[in-house]
This record gives structure tokens, sequence and C-alpha cells, in this order.
């Protein structure tokens, strides 16, 4: 019986633990999407270049979660930009956004 109680304590503490862990803000993270994109774009050891084009990649895909598009329909790439999102926003898993 102690042994089971003993355990539903670690149990307890250990989901504490992980509920008590800040997420990150949308703010904390366009900086960090802005860092991994220079990083990406930049050149030099294709090893980190890659890492940091998939850590992107994954930032990306959480300010999409948070309700974040990169870019409006009918944007050139020069003029896109991290907003949240409207009705004339390119979302994520917009099909129309990759047309050619």
């Amino acid at each position: 019986m102690r042994t089971a109680l003993a355990a539903l304590a670690l149990v307890i503490a250990a989901y504490g633990a992980q509920a008590q862990q800040k997420l990150p803000t949308v703010s904390e993270l366009l900086k960090a999407e802005a860092k991994a994109t220079e990083a990406c774009e930049g050149g030099g050891d294709p090893a980190i270049v890659s890492e940091q084009c998939r850590l992107r990649d994954r930032i990306s895909g959480r300010l999409a979660q948070a309700g974040w598009c990169w870019g409006r329909k009918g944007q050139t790439q020069v003029k896109k930009e991290w907003h949240a999102c409207q009705p004339d926003s390119i979302y994520e898993d917009d099909v129309e956004a990759v047309q050619p």
C-alpha cells in the first residue's frame, strides 16, 4: 500500500511539474523563428543550416497553431510577414498558397 501511495505521489509531482512548464509566447516564437530563418538562409555548415531550417519549420507550425499566418494571398514574398490570421491570410495548410 505504501508503495502504491509513493508511486501515486511521484506521478502527481511529475504531472505538476509538467503543468507548470511555461509555453513560449507568440513574441518569443516570432523572435526564435526570425533567428532560425536567418541561420537557415545564411549558409555555412550544411548540417547546422539543415537543423536551423527544420527548427524554423517547427516554430512556423507552432505559430500557425497559435493563429498566426505568414503573408496574405496575392502578396509578393518580400512583403510577407507574420500576423494574426485574417480572412485574406495564407494559412499553413492552404493548398492555394503553394500553387504556381
